[in-house]
């Protein structure tokens, strides 16, 4: 809790602040154009109501509504179940694929402000400290499309769960946390830690980052605050991470005046 509570500490610090709104108001606008142009005139075009397999589909709901609904008592109570269940779970998909696809801008947003971020929590709480960090840009946007396609096989092969009430929101929300921590692990560590240190703190069973991030993703989960957990997510893990450099550094420190003496 102690990050979570230096990561809003640092919202008053101007240079954060701005940036904190940047995702939230560009972010708003790709969101809208995309919901509201592109998917709209896609959904209501020729090409998708007019498809068979929409138009079969359309057929089957109305021979299976007269089926079930030609059953006395029963039939209604049938179909007002289905009717009921089917608009939970489509309400509990819409705001979790909802927030999804506002969390991805705001983390292709937030990606372009790392490192200003980085610096601005440096020069706050950690200006003692020298950091160069590792990799490169494009190795780091590969290992992301990598890891990203991985997830989407993941989410294919196990499309069943989608049926499962309860279940399909929390497994959705657990690949969504898995690829949210790792772009935002990579994109920050690879800043601040050299790589030695960076293998160690890397893995989602470093508990001090992951459980602090996950209450962070899910706040998210959110449409609203999408647009504002990458940047949390970003300075959090920078506190982390400068202070994990910090302890290298001392104890590399400590090991030449072992040397020395």
């Amino acid at each position: 809790m102690s990050l979570i509570i230096k990561t809003l500490l640092d919202l008053k610090n101007p240079a954060i602040l701005i940036r904190l709104f940047m995702p939230f108001f560009i972010g708003l606008v790709l969101v809208s154009l995309l919901g509201y142009g592109l998917f709209g005139i896609f959904l209501t075009s020729d090409f998708v109501t007019q498809s068979p397999m929409v138009q079969d589909f359309e057929t089957w709901h109305v021979h299976a509504e007269q089926t079930i609904g030609a059953i006395p008592v029963i039939g209604g109570l049938v179909l007002w179940f289905i009717g009921v269940a089917v608009a939970v779970i489509a309400g509990l998909l819409g705001i979790v694929l909802g927030s999804y696809l506002v969390l991805l801008f705001a983390m292709i947003i937030t990606g372009f402000m790392t490192d200003s971020l980085v610096k601005a929590v440096h020069k706050s709480h950690y200006s003692h400290l020298h950091y160069e960090g590792h990799g490169s840009i494009l190795g780091m946007v590969w290992a992301l499309v990598k890891f990203g396609l991985l997830m989407i096989l993941l989410l294919l092969v196990t499309f069943p769960l989608l049926f499962i009430p309860l279940i399909n929101v929390v497994w959705f929300w657990l690949i969504g946390f898995i690829f949210f921590r790792y772009a935002i692990v990579m994109d920050v560590g690879q800043v601040i830690l050299p790589k030695e240190a960076f293998e160690k703190v890397k893995s989602i069973t470093d508990w001090p980052s992951s459980i602090p991030m996950g209450i962070l993703y899910s706040v998210s989960i959110f449409p609203v605050m999408s647009f504002f957990a990458p940047v949390l997510a970003v300075i959090l893990l920078s506190h982390y991470y400068f202070e994990k450099l910090q302890d290298e550094q001392w104890l590399t420190a400590q090991e030449q005046k072992n040397v020395a003496s």
